[in-house]
């Protein structure tokens, strides 16, 4: 019998999710479904930018033509002994708040 390894596929989510930054403005953690996740190792970064009118945008008022996203990359765990996940952040224009969009790893 050979030992199978299962890798979990990322997902799409798109839920809300709070999230807490350390001053240089990476994410220190963030509370998903009641549970505090928080990050480690190194978080990477990018911004995204869309026209209004491209398909799936829909326009801010007064923030011009172009909507912006920040997005995050980090790995996040609720407590020594959990499972480590990694999950794709995104700012969300409409709200100011933020929205987890990805994620992989057993939860």
């Amino acid at each position: 019998m050979t030992a199978q390894t299962t890798e979990a596929r990322p997902r799409t989510v798109n839920e809300p999710v709070d999230v807490r930054f350390h001053s240089s403005g990476a994410p220190l953690a963030m509370r998903w479904r009641g549970r505090i996740w928080q990050a480690v190792g190194e978080p990477v970064s990018w911004s995204s930018s869309r026209s209004w009118w491209e398909p799936g945008n829909t326009p801010v008022n007064g923030q011009g033509s172009l909507i912006t996203k920040r997005v995050w990359r980090f790995q996040a765990q609720a407590g020594p002994v959990s499972p480590t996940l990694e999950v794709d952040i995104s700012s969300d224009p409409h709200t100011d708040g933020w929205q987890l969009r990805r994620i992989a790893g057993a939860e």
